[in-house]
């Protein structure tokens, strides 16, 4: 299904991911266990990583600002 819309930046996406994932035989999992391999020395160089629970609580906040919006807005 194609709409005739090209997005160059999509399309470069699309062609790294490949190119990687080729790397890697096609298998998720060996590219998975590449980037875990990598952490420390990415968290080394600055990088930094958001934990389970941080990703848990922004959810929670994100919801809780969702739900008082629609409050407002039902309160209209």
């Amino acid at each position: 299904m194609s709409s005739g819309f090209h997005d160059p930046i999509v399309a470069e996406v699309r062609r790294n991911r490949e190119k990687i994932l080729a790397d890697f035989g096609g298998d998720t999992k060996k590219l998975s266990a590449y980037l875990k391999s990598k952490r420390p020395e990415m968290e080394a160089a600055g990088f930094r990583f958001v934990t389970e629970e941080e990703r848990q609580a922004r959810l929670a906040w994100r919801r809780q600002q969702e739900e008082e919006l629609a409050q407002r807005v039902a309160d209209l």
